[in-house]
């Protein structure tokens, strides 16, 4: 019998990669500050982190985690269902089904796993004894995509942000009696522009559908006292979800939801049957987060006006940074090799911004995507624009 080399077959799908230059690698760096890093021996401006409010260096945020492992320890031991469901579990749940204005909260260990998890949960035929129609934005994250790759739903994009399309689906759909779900980033996460939420929910509402919401990149930015978007229409929404990994500077996940949808996860959601719960440092820092967030209104508001004269100076220059709305702000370059190019060139200036290519985006759309933190100064963006400028004249 032939033996079959199975790593030549791994190096050959990275040496073809590598020809359409989409080959990626880690990138060693060393953490200075939240906006400085050192990369191969030379300190930069990062401006491809997600932390927007500088959360994960806050002096009160790592006081009180360290007092709380000193108290609990490091890890949780067992999932939530057997012995890891402790009091600061629900404690952190409680803090922030409050402050999101929800019935209740049930937490994740990442955003990409509440995502898929969520969704290939409820997506299920099983359940509503018919298949799940799902519109879906073209736009939205691969996570909520994988959650939806079941062969009992039947799955229909709409154009990014286009309620018209959006409801022409709706209504080729309305005499079927199969339960419906609109699913969209309230942030995209590539684009930076915001989701119609008031129009979703009218629709939601007209069309008697799910609405699910991803507030990855809007927890902890926007929204009454920074916690989203979707606060306001908290009653709204069928189930939202975010992150504590971007603007809470820290790491792990949250649905907000009903009660009912809560213990319907508790009991069929896979990754969370399955998984250690999250260790007491973590609980620590979230619940932190949430305390101090509400207090951040100055630096939400440096961060947004910031953003603002960033996306205006480029947009004034003709740069095409499609319709970003927020601190996300790519710059549309669409060819790999020059996006790519760009990219070491800044390096080179003193700035970390990592290229963005297919298959994240889609083809022909390759990006700088700049993420800016309030930790940046207006002179730290003046510098990168004048660099910038100059190396994509180039």
């Amino acid at each position: 019998m032939k033996k079959f080399n199975f790593n030549q077959f791994f190096l050959n799908s990275i040496l073809e990669m590598k020809t359409k230059g989409l080959a990626r690698d880690l990138k060693l760096i060393k953490r200075i500050d939240p906006i400085r890093i050192k990369y191969k021996g030379k300190t930069l401006i990062n401006l491809s982190s997600n932390d927007y409010l500088g959360l994960s260096q806050n002096k009160i945020i790592k006081n009180y985690t360290k007092k709380i492992i000193d108290n609990y320890g490091i890890g949780s031991g067992s999932s939530r269902l057997i012995s890891g469901n402790f009091d600061f579990h629900e404690k952190v749940e409680d803090l922030l089904a409050k402050k999101k204005k929800s019935e209740s909260t049930i937490i994740f260990s990442t955003g990409y796993l509440a995502n898929y998890s969520v969704l290939s949960s409820i997506l299920d035929s099983k359940i509503f004894k018919k298949d799940p129609i799902v519109f879906s934005d073209k736009l939205n994250h691969q996570c909520i995509y994988e959650g939806c790759k079941n062969n009992n739903i039947k799955f229909l994009r709409f154009h990014h942000n286009d309620m018209n399309h959006l409801e022409l689906l709706l209504k080729k759909n309305l005499l079927k009696n199969n339960p419906k779900f609109i699913l969209s980033e309230s942030i995209f996460s590539m684009d930076g522009d915001f989701a119609k939420i008031k129009d979703l929910i009218y629709l939601k509402k007209k069309y008697g559908t799910f609405l699910f919401l991803d507030e990855a990149h809007s927890t902890g930015v926007y929204g009454k006292n920074g916690f989203g978007l979707s606060t306001e229409f908290s009653n709204e929404i069928d189930c939202v979800t975010g992150t504590f990994s971007k603007a809470f500077g820290s790491f792990g996940a949250y649905v907000s939801c009903s009660l009912k949808l809560k213990n319907f996860l508790i009991n069929k959601c896979s990754s969370f049957i399955y998984s250690t719960s999250l260790p007491f440092s973590l609980l620590a820092s979230i619940y932190s987060a949430i305390k101090i967030i509400p207090k951040l209104k100055k630096e939400r508001k440096k961060l947004i006006k910031n953003a603002s004269f960033l996306r205006n100076y480029l947009i004034d220059n003709n740069f095409n940074i499609n319709n970003s709305q927020s601190h996300i702000i790519p710059i549309i370059i669409g060819d790999i090799k020059k996006t790519m190019k760009i990219s070491k060139n800044l390096e080179k200036k003193g700035f970390y911004v990592v290229p963005i290519r297919p298959p994240t985006v889609p083809s022909n759309s390759s990006r700088i995507r700049i993420s800016l933190s309030s930790f940046h100064s207006k002179d730290d963006i003046k510098r990168f624009l004048k660099i910038f400028k100059k190396e994509f004249k180039k």
